[in-house]
């Protein structure tokens, strides 16, 4: 059998349960501490790209409508 198969017989190999990461864990998950400021500006940042992809959407929703309505000639 190959790795696949045994995956989806729900078989796990021992070397999948090796970490492989060196690093201790204080390491891999430390915090990064952020001022007001800087969270604030990142956060103006996700909203703009969230309004991006809103009007992205709509576009595409309006091209997909027109596509379905056969407004468009081929």
């Amino acid at each position: 059998m190959n790795e696949k198969e045994l995956f989806e017989k729900g078989c796990f190999l021992p070397e999948w349960a090796t970490d492989t990461d060196e690093r201790p864990i204080s390491v891999a998950y430390s915090y990064e501490r952020k001022d007001l400021q800087t969270l604030l500006s990142e956060l103006d940042n996700i909203k703009d790209r969230i309004q991006e992809i809103q009007a992205r959407q709509w576009q595409l929703a309006k091209l997909i409508h027109f596509n379905e309505n056969q407004l468009a000639k081929d």
